[in-house]
């Protein structure tokens, strides 16, 4: 009769090799896909920039109907049915910095993020590519150019 406790120490001693193997990333969280839905998504925006909070609000909408059709409610000055819950998405701040280092955008003192002049070329290929569709649709909900202001009407409302 053996013991759990040598069953134990059979099982710890026993030899064992550890293999590096690849790990698929989901095609959301890609650089490929994220850096041109940033681009598009900073085109939209009153003189191509905005704070990070509001790309974080604009990446969140761009993500359903749903969540755009309360963007496009406050961005038209309409109140919301209800209370959104904007989600944060670390990625968003990795396509932001790859796209700082690639020359596509700045930030303009603090958090803001703005389009350069070679970002602005790129968006406009992105917008002209058979690419994002589903986003592109989203995002041309938006009739007027997205304002901070709205952006922080739509984080800070509360229903009554």
């Amino acid at each position: 009769m053996t013991s759990d406790t040598d069953d134990i120490d059979a099982l710890l001693n026993m030899h064992f090799t550890f293999r590096r193997r690849p790990t698929p990333a989901a095609a959301a969280t890609r650089p490929q896909i994220r850096i041109p839905l940033l681009l598009l998504t900073l085109q939209k925006c009153r003189a191509s920039k905005l704070h990070w909070k509001g790309l974080q609000v604009l990446n969140w909408a761009v993500q359903s109907d749903l969540r755009m059709d309360a963007l496009v409610a406050v961005s038209e000055g309409r109140q919301v049915p209800h209370m959104p819950i904007v989600r944060i998405e670390p990625m968003l701040d990795r396509a932001i910095d790859l796209a700082v280092g690639l020359g596509y955008s700045q930030f303009d003192g603090g958090r803001t993020v703005s389009l350069t002049a070679l970002g602005k070329e790129r968006a406009l290929e992105v917008a002209a590519a058979p690419v994002l569709q589903e986003e592109k649709r989203r995002l041309s909900r938006l009739k007027v150019k997205v304002s901070q202001a709205s952006i922080n009407l739509l984080l800070e409302w509360r229903s009554e």
